[in-house]
Formats: structure tokens, C-alpha cells, sequence
């Protein structure tokens, strides 16, 4: 049910801004706009502003218009003319077609700049353990070695490699991979992920052997007046063992100190090269309907970033560019070969992953939802009859030659654009339900 609500808030947002951008544009030039509808099919709910627009909400949620007066359409009476779309001039028509993807970009940026106030938290980007015949063996990666940049593009968090990795989808090359060692050595390494480029469909990070080093049982901070405060412990000490059984990593720690509500546990720590020995009695906190224990240090490992309201607007704009540029180039690689057809989303790889980020939180769901709003605007623009870049595309040819275009071609391409657009849909449902059997 989750995910079936995420994934309808995020199409009616989405379509709701896009379809937005036009009819503003549309009235900003004196266009009559009879309908404006959020899905299709059966209408659910709808009402009629003093302009005459129908707003509508329909059954089904996958898209939604705006459907000015047009004289390809109907009949336009003489006293409509001055207020009927196609009679508008090639460069009024060109913005209208525009404003859609340019307010889902618009979107984009409000809604990184929302999240962007709140700050970041990521786990710093450690390499864990090298397996043997990998790429990261191959580029001389070591382990504990901190990611730094990928091709001069700073990656603070894991997050920022997903982000800066997945640019480079499809390709066959090396990339310049700038690291830092536990020592503090900088380097640039050179990763070759031909690996992946042949295996489009699996992992990145599994296919080339990056893996990210485990929480280590250290404590990134300490609550004040908890258990951990009381015990002694301090902001950055390792707990080594618990009652003489050794930890070895985060989670290790988190299942001992929940099992033992209110019973006193003998830690050894070590501290600045020293080993001490504390004593902690875990709180009892309730977790649902099981009673658990509860120390009150948090995970060492992470990085906060900051921003303040300016200095989260020039990041926002980056955000959203390095969006533009990635599914640029990945509708590029697509029309090259480099990057496979099946590689494709359709609604049902949006609804889970509306859900599964619905499900992590409100920042994370924002952050999908921009993302999804960029992509939106971006393949809207596509110069594809049918699609607003392909409408944008016979304006400006109309602009250049200034005269309109033969309506029985404009007829035409929009028929064939349909039938590509179409045809790229159900490929990618396709997928969706292939994924969904494998």
C-alpha cells in the first residue's frame, strides 16, 4: 500500500508542475485553456474556475495535459481567434512548450535546496576489504583507503560515488579515481570498469569489487547523561570486546548491547593506544513490543555537511545539472549502444522506487522526487514529435522559414512520434515485469 501511494503522490506532483509550466504559459499569452487534467481516463474529481478551465483528476494516474483551444481540434469562431493556441505566434508557442520541462527543473532545485537546508549525513567513503581478480586490485586500491574524487568530482559520501560513478554507465575506460590512505597519503589511481560496461545489468560495485569498509564498533558521539556517558566512554574509543568475547565490527556491537537490557556488561576499550577496561549497564528502552537495550553512543564513520540557506542554492544548481548531464548522456549512450536497452524503467521500477524511498524517509523521497522531476523535464525535451521537444523543434523551423508548417505533417510526425513513444513504454514495461520474474 506504500508504495502504491508513493508511487501516485509522485505522478501527480510531478505531472501537476509539469502540466503547471504550460498553462501559465498558456494564460501569460492569452491562450484559452479548456481542460487540465491529472491522469486519464474516468474523471474522479473535477471543478471549473471563472475562466471556463475544467480541472480535472482522473482515474488513471500515468500522465496528465493541458488542452488549450485549438483550431486543429474544433471550429474556432471568429471572436475566439485571439485567444486560440495555434494562431499563436511560432516563438509564443515555443515558450509554452518549454515552461513544462523548465518547471519540473524549477521543481528539482526547490526541492534540493529544501533538503540540502537540513544537511547531509553519509558514511565516509572507506574501501573495505580487495578481493583478489578485481578492478579496484587492478587500479592498487588498498584497503581503508577514503575515496576523495572521481575524475576531480568530490565524493564525501558513498552517496556522491553512486552519484559520480553511475555517470560513466556503459563506458569502456579507466577512470582517474583520486584517494587518501589511513595514513593520509593522497594518490590518483586508475579504475578500469570495462568489467561493468559488460555486465550493464549487475551491481557497479559488486562487478568492479568496490566495497565499502564495515562500521567499525567506535563511538562517533556520545549522548549526554546515557549509559555509554556514565560508563566512561568517550567520542572516538573502540570497543574491542564485550564480557570477554571479541566485537568486530558495528553491528556486532548493536546486537550485544540490545540483548542485554539493564544487565552489566565488563567493555574492553582502547583509547589513544590504551586498553581499558569500562562497565556498562545498557537502558531499557521499549521497541514496539520487545524491550531492548539502548547505550547512547552513535556510529563513528559519518560525515555531516552543512548548508546554509545561500550556500545551499549554488548546490541545489549542481544537483540539478550533474542530473541533466547523467540522463543526457544516458539517453546518448542508449541511441550508441553503449548503454543497454535494458537498462530501461518503466512504472514499475518508479513505484518501487517511490516506495522504497517513502519507506527510508521524507529527505530521501524529496530527494527521488527531484530526481524524478529532472528526468521528466529532460526526456520531455527529447526532439521527439509528440514529446515538447519535438513541438519546440517545428517551432523554431517555423520561426526560421516564418511560416507555419503544413498541418498534414505536423498530423504526421505527431503519429509517428506517438508510435515511437508508445513502443519505448511498453519496452520498458517489458522489463519491469522481466526483472520482476527473474
Amino acid at each position: 500500500m506504500q508504495t502504491l501511494l508513493a508511487f501516485i503522490v509522485t505522478i501527480i506532483v510531478i505531472v501537476a508542475i509539469h502540466e503547471f509550466g504550460h498553462y501559465l504559459a498558456m494564460r501569460l499569452f492569452n491562450v484559452r485553456v479548456l481542460k487540465f487534467s491529472i491522469g486519464f481516463g474516468p474523471k474522479l474529481l473535477g471543478w471549473r474556475d471563472r475562466a471556463g478551465t475544467d480541472f480535472v483528476i482522473s482515474a488513471i494516474p500515468l500522465g496528465g495535459y493541458v488542452k488549450p483551444l485549438d483550431r486543429r481540434d474544433c471550429e474556432i469562431a471568429p471572436e475566439e481567434q485571439a485567444v486560440e493556441f495555434s494562431g499563436k505566434p511560432a516563438w509564443q508557442r515555443v515558450i509554452v512548450y518549454a515552461a513544462g520541462p523548465a518547471a519540473n527543473l524549477v521543481l528539482a532545485f526547490l526541492l534540493y535546496w529544501l533538503v540540502l537546508l537540513g544537511g547531509e549525513t553519509g558514511r565516509i567513503p572507506v574501501i573495505g576489504e580487495i578481493k583478489p581478480d578485481t578492478a579496484v586490485e587492478q587500479a592498487g586500491l588498498r584497503s581503508g583507503d577514503e575515496l576523495l574524487a572521481i575524475e576531480g568530482q568530490p565524493t564525501p559520501t558513498w552517496q556522491a560515488v553512486t552519484s559520480e560513478l553511475i555517470r560513466y554507465a556503459g563506458e569502456q575506460r579507466e577512470l582517474r579515481l583520486t584517494v587518501m590512505s589511513a595514513d593520509g597519503e593522497r594518490r590518483d589511481v586508475l579504475l578500469p570498469i570495462h568489467a561493468w560496461a559488460a555486465q550493464q545489468e549487475d551491481n557497479p560495485f559488486t562487478v568492479l569489487g568496490l566495497a565499502a569498509q564495515p562500521p567499525q564498533a567506535i563511538a562517533g558521539s556520545v549522548l549526554a547523561g546515557s549509559p555509554a556517558e556514565q560508563a566512561g566512554l568517550r567520542v572516538g574509543d573502540r570497543v574491542l570486546a564485550v564480557d570477554g568475547e571479541p566485537v568486530a565490527n558495528w553491528a556486532e556491537w548493536v546486537e550485544r548491547i540490545r540483548a542485554n537490557p539493564d544487565i552489566e556488561l565488563t567493555l574492553d576499550v582502547s583509547r589513544d593506544g590504551e586498553r581499558l577496561s569500562l562497565t556498562l549497564v545498557p537502558e531499557a528502552v521499549s521497541a514496539g513490543e520487545e524491550v531492548v537495550g539502548r547505550a547512547g553512543i552513535g556510529i563513528a564513520g559519518m560525515r555531516q555537511i552543512h548548508y546554509g540557506p545561500l550556500s545551499a542554492l549554488p548546490e541545489a544548481g549542481r544537483r540539478v545539472w550533474q542530473q541533466t548531464t547523467m540522463i543526457v548522456g544516458a539517453i546518448t549512450k542508449l541511441f550508441t549502444g553503449e548503454l543497454s536497452v535494458k537498462t530501461l524503467g518503466g512504472p514499475l521500477t518508479i513505484a518501487q522506487a517511490a516506495g522504497e524511498t517513502a519507506a527510508v524517509g521524507v529527505a530521501t523521497f524529496l530527494l527521488f522526487l527531484a530526481f524524478f522531476s529532472v528526468s521528466l523535464g529532460v526526456i520531455n525535451l527529447m526532439p521527439v514529435p509528440m514529446l515538447d521537444g519535438g513541438w519546440i523543434v517545428f517551432g523554431v523551423v517555423e520561426m526560421i522559414i516564418r511560416r507555419d508548417l503544413p498541418e498534414r505533417f505536423l498530423m504526421a510526425a505527431q503519429s509517428v512520434g506517438m508510435v515511437l513513444v508508445l513502443g519505448l513504454m511498453v519496452f520498458a514495461v517489458g522489463n519491469d515485469i522481466f526483472r520482476l520474474l527473474k
